[in-house]
């Protein structure tokens, strides 16, 4: 991503904080639809169920949370792992699980826990997004993919 020059300064904007959980899960659809890749990390079980149509034909990942089990027809559709590893996040106080959705450009963050999605949030500077695909790459690297 090019920064935009205004008023001769650079201009971007680095993340958004969606207004609702599902406009960012409407966001991420849109994404998902143009993507060619994907990597899904630490999500909740029912974002990936919500996403799961628009994985076909992508080159995709997912680790899934500790403790879920993928089943075989998520395993046709893409890699699938499971962490082995408990990933937090503080929520406003509360202790709460934190995964993400990777495109090439642009990251989701995704704050969960038992009762739902939190906060969905992005970062845009492709740089960025960049080098948290290298922390998937390495989460992948660890998790069970039996």
């Amino acid at each position: 991503m090019d920064m935009p020059i205004v008023d001769g300064k650079y201009e971007t904007c680095l993340s958004t904080y969606f207004r609702s959980t599902d406009d960012g899960i409407d966001e991420i659809r849109r994404k998902l639809l143009k993507a060619r890749r994907v990597r899904i990390s630490n999500v909740p079980r029912s974002m990936v169920e919500e996403l799961r149509p628009l994985l076909s034909g992508k080159d995709a990942k997912i680790v899934l949370p500790e403790g879920e089990k993928p089943d075989a027809e998520l395993r046709s559709l893409c890699d699938v792992a499971v962490t082995k590893a408990r990933i937090t996040a503080d929520y406003k106080g509360v202790e709460a699980n934190e995964g993400s959705v990777t495109f090439a450009d642009r990251v989701f963050n995704i704050i969960w826990t038992a009762e739902g999605i939190k906060e969905i949030t992005s970062m845009n500077y492709q740089k960025c997004a960049r080098c948290l695909n290298d922390t998937f790459e390495t989460s992948w690297h660890y998790a069970d993919k039996s």
